[in-house]
């Protein structure tokens, strides 16, 4: 590898806009963007005609610290660029890279020529000064061009992320909102029906369907699993993620309860929607977007729980709530109201933090889902941000931090863009239960690695008194 190159050989500067605060231990800190440069054009390969041919170049992105994020006292602060001729000719070309902050806010352009001999390999790395960074997570699009070949990487890097603290301002009626909404939760019948399912069941687990009522008539599905072993058991309660449905899941010595909210799975009556139109429904009027009932459900969920424990052989005093992106996300708001929880599990939450997940995706090259879908909503004439981000705010697991009260567990991926990990970090550092763990896993996106679900089942076990 080359010598790593000194930070004046990258030309960057400051200027006087202020583009984004960040409240850091109580102090605004006002962040300037770097100088842009070259920003007029994208070259396009000195004007020919570019053929997306994926394998004429292969290219990577290592970060030069450890789990892509950095502090005030590393030596190196950025990432190494390594293209890698496949053909037998001269290939020539750009590098366009673009960094933005949390914001969306672009601080940095350059367009750097190259050019690899045949069979070669071209280095180049990108280093920054501490002195230019806040704490939070910066995502750089990275663009090679050639005559053959154009495709972009997306390297995201974290800065001192155990400081960041972005200023959150939950709408003033968030609590009274949510009292009102649990009063309709409450005057909606349940109408509980569990019904034994020996079909599904093993040598270890009885199975059940579950199936009860919700608001806006919504029928809910589920399954309830409970060990063969004459115990009164702890209880597993899975919430699903954004439509994507939960199965039975069966644990030798505790039970299971598996719920797939409005719209996911099987419970589609009256909200048989797409993709990316259930997270839109009636997005207008927090009164009755969607996101509404789908948390209800899950707080329906506990009323089942509690109201058949004591005939099913469940311990209703020791109930861990978790799940996946939206469930995980849930789980939050679901311990909000019941403090008593032995825990809450949150597996990539998605949906969170939601304001800084849609500008963080602002300065993403590909925008991912949740985002595009709301990107696309309010980039029509007759819908505003704005008023999207005011009625997610109500439903947004960021503003519920200061009320969780039990034990959590949190794991994401640094490398994840549809939930980026500025607004994990940002609502992990807002909890104020002192028992809280993190699992961060750097070469994670959407999914998280072995070591993760080996450390849930650890905590998983601890939380329920088992060896």
């Amino acid at each position: 590898m080359p010598k790593l190159l000194p930070y004046s050989s990258i030309n960057i500067k400051w200027c006087t806009i202020v583009c984004y605060t960040v409240l850091l231990c109580s102090n605004v800190i006002a962040q300037k963007p770097l100088q842009f440069l070259n920003t007029t054009t994208v070259p396009q390969a000195n004007g020919l005609v570019i053929y997306k041919d994926k394998t004429s170049i292969k290219r990577s992105v290592r970060g030069l610290g450890k789990d892509n994020i950095y502090e005030s006292r590393d030596k190196h602060i950025g990432y190494s660029v390594r293209l890698e001729n496949t053909l037998k000719e001269e290939q020539s070309g750009s590098i366009v890279t673009q960094i933005a902050n949390q914001t969306g806010v672009a601080l940095y352009k350059d367009i750097h020529p190259f050019k690899i001999k045949k069979r070669g390999v071209y280095e180049k790395d990108f280093l920054f000064e501490s002195s230019q960074l806040q704490p939070g997570y910066y995502v750089s699009n990275i663009s090679v061009i050639t005559e053959r070949y154009a495709d972009t990487v997306v390297y995201n890097f974290g800065y001192e992320p155990e400081k960041i603290y972005i200023k959150n301002n939950p709408p003033a009626d968030l609590v009274n909102y949510w009292d009102q909404a649990r009063r309709e939760l409450a005057a909606s019948p349940a109408n509980f029906s569990i019904t034994p399912r020996p079909d599904l069941g093993n040598k270890f687990s009885d199975a059940y369907e579950v199936q009860f009522s919700s608001t806006e008539k919504a029928v809910i599905f589920g399954w309830l699993t409970i060990p063969k072993n004459n115990r009164k058991n702890p209880i597993l309660y899975n919430i699903s993620d954004y439509m994507s449905e939960l199965k039975p899941e069966y644990r030798r010595d505790v039970a299971v309860l598996s719920i797939n909210t409005r719209g996911t799975g099987p419970s589609t009556t009256n909200f048989n929607y797409g993709y990316y139109d259930l997270g839109l429904l009636n997005i207008k009027d927090k009164n009755k977007f969607v996101f509404k009932g789908i948390y209800l459900d899950a707080l329906r969920g506990i009323e089942l729980i509690n109201t058949f424990a004591s005939k099913l052989g469940i311990d209703n005093s020791k109930v861990v709530v978790g799940g996946c992106g939206l469930g995980a996300s849930i789980s939050v708001i679901v311990s909000s109201f019941y403090p008593n929880l032995k825990g809450i599990i949150l597996d990539s939450p998605a949906f969170i933090d939601m304001r800084t997940m849609i500008n963080f995706n602002e300065g993403v090259a590909n925008t991912t889902f949740p985002s595009l879908m709301f990107k696309n909503y309010y980039s029509t004439k007759k819908n505003t941000k704005d008023a999207l981000l005011n009625t997610l705010d109500y439903f947004d697991p960021v503003h519920f931090a200061p009320y969780v009260s039990c034990p959590i567990i949190v794991g994401w991926g640094s490398k994840n863009i549809s939930s980026p990990a500025i607004g994990v970090y940002n609502f992990f550092n807002q909890l104020r239960v002192s028992k809280k763990d993190k699992y961060v896993c750097k070469n994670c996106e959407a999914n998280m690695d072995k070591g993760f679900y080996g450390f849930k089942e650890a905590w998983l076990r601890e939380k329920f008194g088992q060896p």
